[in-house]
């Protein structure tokens, strides 16, 4: 088709040149066939330029040369016009090919860019300016690849050939658009940048690079919200860390002060505690009332340091999900009762006045006696602490729905507001400098904030503000008719739930009974046998398990008392050998296991080794003689001194 067309335009030329033969003399032969040559080189390439160069020359060298109608050699200046022709042809046709190549390989390469933008998964547009009097004021759509299309929510046919601010409607996003292209049209200069679209359901994130075109912008855009969601992800968590970082650091700091609030409060009766016992040593010839004050006040704070390790232990269990409850069917306003009663004496001694006003006395809950007591124990102590001389603490018992309420409220020194919500937080004081007025490790509320959500019920705070009191309220689930009669469960606690007598109670006697201690400290051994005589028991105290199993045979004694670390062997491996034992020596006694271990599990061992009894130390002579008292009292045939003794 091309040479075709080549043939055509020399015929043309041919003809012309004929036909204006007259007219343009033989002066310029070869005037109209430098523009054919052109025209076929332009339109058919190298191939056609060349047919038309050579048909051109052939009829010039037939017709219009001397000799005329012969392919003679013709005269000199006719073969120079003749070689000029040629080559300038030639030349223009090897220009022409080489225009027709390079746009053969733009419109390959336009091709190809066009294929790649369409496939790509980043949005590219044009926009060319819009302009009214030289200035901008608005783009209109020129090509826009499928993922721009999709992500600006639109098919490319109805963006192509339309205006920015008709496809665009928000005034937000497109003058926004149009403003940054606009101004990279006026001013040359690229913008990269990153932006929000908001869609209906969520927010999406693009970059969005413009570049100038002409008089327009390619616009390349590539959905980034992954990446923002990343670093968003990422950001969180360098939150999240800095603020665990510095909770760590803070509980650091907790565990750091609450230490130093250790020392302090374990130093502070214990200096108590040294210094009478060495100012009753020194002094022989103190007044009673002197040597009374003085083993009040070591009696005391051996009290208080016990309570302190107490705290310390169970917040442990706390800690370890250890702490477990004995529950049974109890009377809330007994329980209650005997915490308020056994602080009475503090109340009064302070002079401050504690009011006790119980209602739904038919009430009943399911809980464990001796640590709800530890519960209200703790809540009037610390109203009673923080109370003035002449003010007034109030403990009232109500059932308010499903739920019965205790309500401690006192006019102490109330909390701060910015103190309250972390009242229950452990290690936590209001006032933890060295000139606090109140002493404590900062660990009861949190304790009782457990133990009652271990209860199933919910503990809450609220003052006014320093100075104007405070109120704890502890709301538990009372339980229903049907438990209430299950199987003849409830059993009243008519005054102090724990079993054990009150702190400072004088003991039971115990008249008669032998008993056997078994130790491998001196002191303690020494404590325990002196607690037993004052009782009017008759103890024999050995340091080993060995010595016990003689003194088995030869004591006879009524009860067995026996500490459960000793070297060598345990209290434990006493008490199988003892089990093992024939019934005619001694197998059968009851026994009491007295140790510094505290946990669970340490009872559950004591009692499945074969004591009928565990207490802890410190022990006091109530609660020894309590239990000595009601083992020798289911004896069968009573205390030894019925029986002789062995020869």
């Amino acid at each position: 088709m091309r040479l075709g067309a080549a043939v055509l335009i020399a015929g043309i030329a041919i003809a012309l040149k004929i036909s204006l033969r007259n007219v343009l003399g033989s002066e310029a032969p070869f005037l109209l066939y430098f523009p054919a040559v052109v025209a076929s080189a332009w339109f058919g390439g190298l191939e056609a330029g060349l047919v038309t160069t050579a048909l051109c020359a052939a009829v010039v060298w037939y017709f219009f040369f001397v000799p005329y109608h012969s392919f003679g050699p013709p005269p000199i200046h006719a073969t120079i016009q003749l070689g000029t022709f040629i080559v300038t042809a030639v030349m223009s046709s090897l220009l022409a090919e080489h225009l027709h190549r390079a746009r053969r390989i733009a419109a390959r390469s336009a091709e190809r860019l066009r294929i790649a933008q369409d496939h790509s998964l980043d949005g590219f547009v044009t926009l060319w300016a819009v302009r009214d009097a030289g200035k901008i004021v608005d783009f209109r759509w020129e090509y826009v690849n499928p993922a721009a299309a999709g992500m600006l929510g639109c098919p490319p046919e109805h963006l192509v050939g339309r205006d920015l601010f008709q496809t665009l409607p928000d005034e937000t996003t497109g003058h926004d658009i149009f403003a940054r292209c606009a101004r990279v049209v006026e001013t040359g200069e690229p913008i990269d940048l990153e932006l929000p679209w908001d869609e209906e359901e969520r927010r999406r994130w693009f970059r969005i690079m413009i570049v100038q075109l002409d008089d327009g912008v390619a616009v390349h855009f590539s959905d980034i919200t992954a990446r923002k969601r990343v670093e968003q992800e990422r950001a969180a968590l360098f939150a999240s860390e800095r603020r665990a970082r510095a909770e760590a650091e803070e509980a650091n700091r907790l565990k750091d002060e609450f230490l130093a609030t250790v020392s302090h409060e374990l130093r502070t009766p214990l200096n108590a505690i040294l210094g009478w016992s060495h100012l009753l040593q020194q002094a022989t010839s103190a007044a009673p009332e002197q040597r009374e004050r003085g083993l009040l006040a070591i009696e005391r704070n051996a009290r208080s340091q016990a309570r302190l390790i107490e705290d310390i232990l169970d917040v442990s269990r706390i800690i370890t999900g250890r702490v477990r409850l004995d529950s049974l069917l109890i009377d809330p306003g007994a329980v209650v009762g005997a915490a308020v009663e056994s602080l009475r004496p503090t109340a009064d001694a302070k002079g401050v006045a504690l009011e006790l006003a119980v209602g739904a006395r038919d009430a009943r809950l399911l809980g464990d006696a001796t640590r709800l007591q530890q519960v209200f124990w703790n809540l009037v102590s610390n109203a009673v602490k923080f109370t003035p001389a002449g003010g007034v603490v109030r403990v009232s018992v109500a059932q308010r729905g499903a739920d019965l309420h205790v309500d401690v409220s006192d006019t102490g020194q109330g909390i701060r507001p910015d103190f309250l919500p972390f009242v229950f937080d452990r290690f936590s004081q209001a006032d933890s400098s060295t000139t606090r007025r109140h002493g404590g490790l900062g660990l009861g509320l949190a304790i009782v904030r457990h133990l009652v959500e271990l209860h199933g019920g919910r503990i809450s705070a609220r003052s006014e503000g320093e100075g104007r009191g405070a109120t704890f309220e502890v709301a538990l689930p009372v339980a229903d008719a049907a438990q209430s009669e299950r199987d003849g469960l409830f059993r009243a606690r008519n005054g102090a739930a724990p079993d054990r007598a009150p702190p400072g109670a004088p003991g039971k006697r115990i008249d008669g009974v032998r008993v056997l201690v078994v130790d491998d400290e001196d002191d303690a051994g020494e404590i325990a046998g002196s607690m037993l005589r004052e009782l009017g028991g008759e103890p024999r105290v050995v340091r080993s398990a060995e010595e016990a199993l003689r003194a088995l045979a030869e004591f006879r004694p009524d009860i067995l008392i026996s500490d459960l670390g000793m070297p060598h062997e345990d209290g434990f491996a006493l008490m199988h050998r003892v089990r093992a034992l024939p019934p005619d020596a001694g197998s059968a006694i009851p026994a009491i296991a007295i140790t510094a271990y505290a946990r669970r599990e340490d009872r559950q061992r004591a009692l499945a080794a074969g004591f009928h009894v565990y207490l802890t130390k410190p022990i006091d002579a109530a609660a020894l003689s309590e239990a000595v008292s009601s083992l020798a009292a289911a004896l069968p045939s009573g205390p030894a001194r019925a029986r002789p003794a062995a020869p």
